[in-house]
């Protein structure tokens, strides 16, 4: 039986406990509802990009973005958070990686220090790049599209993105895309002018490379503005967990420290009755 003074010491911990729980939660909601103000993606835009690949690339099917290289490794890369508070979101965007991938050549690209931190404790090699910051500053797409356009052209067979989808507050899905080698579909602005004829200044192969590097930077930005959505989803979900897990605490002991105080109580009170019974028997003698 838990004494009665740790029970009371135990609520007074959870009661302060779920106040720090609950500012936790409203600066969630706010960094949540001013992330939702920042300035968006252009709608629409990564279409046109598309387009004109497609446009442009049709005969180029040789191109070194749109073949597979099979005998080549692929990348892989993971977006996850350099902060907590996420629930499972981190370790579930981790196994999926790990289990998407084909051989142990195949390389980890990761973003954030939670992900690289799962990463280490399994013992696997990574490449790491600091998580996605509050602003999703275009630097950051830049500096994780460079560098791996620049692998891909003599490394990788394919680029695959596995990162949190942004459905909704209370939903957030592990997504992956292949950035690259990029598939044709038909369809479209391409399939309505396919026979006509197109002037291509300064070549063809350099303006290829251009829109691919623009391509893939607006996808980046996009992955990179949906995975922040879901963090701050998710730490405001898992943080309501949390409420509702100390509220249910908090009912559990104090039903423990009321039901220990009425059984003092009654003890007490057997007690007290006793003793009188007790000394009026002596003093009726």
């Amino acid at each position: 039986m838990i004494p009665l003074a740790q029970l009371k010491q135990d609520l007074g911990f959870v009661k302060d406990l779920g106040n720090i729980v609950d500012a936790f939660k409203t600066a969630a909601l706010l960094q949540f509802h001013m992330f939702q103000r920042k300035e968006k993606p252009i709608n629409g835009f990564l279409e046109e990009i598309e387009d004109a690949l497609k446009i442009i690339g049709r005969g180029e099917r040789s191109s070194l973005y749109f073949v597979e290289r099979s005998n080549l490794p692929s990348a892989y890369v993971v977006i996850t958070s350099d902060e907590g508070f996420l629930g499972e979101l981190n370790t579930l965007l981790i196994n999926a990686t790990l289990d998407k991938r084909d051989s142990k050549e195949d390389e980890i690209v990761v973003l954030g220090e939670r992900g690289a931190k799962y990463l280490e404790e399994t013992g696997e090699g990574f490449i790491f790049f600091p998580g996605v910051s509050e602003d999703v500053d275009y630097r950051e797409v830049q500096k994780l599209r460079n560098y791996l356009l620049r692998e891909y052209e003599t490394r990788f067979n394919r680029i695959v993105v596995i990162y949190p989808e942004f459905v909704s507050l209370v939903i957030q899905k592990v997504k992956t895309i292949i950035l690259l080698p990029y598939v044709f579909e038909e369809g479209g602005l391409a399939e309505e002018i396919k026979y006509k004829e197109i002037l291509i200044e300064p070549d063809k192969k350099n303006v290829i490379e251009e829109i691919v590097r623009l391509m893939i930077g607006f996808k980046l930005w996009e992955v990179f503005w949906s995975a922040k959505q879901s963090e701050y989803a998710a730490r405001i979900m898992h943080l309501e967990g949390s409420t509702q897990e100390l509220n249910h605490l908090t009912k559990k002991l104090h039903h423990l420290y009321f039901k220990q105080l009425h059984a003092l109580s009654d003890k007490t009170i057997r007690e007290i009755s006793a003793s009188k019974i007790l000394l009026k028997r002596k003093f009726s003698k």
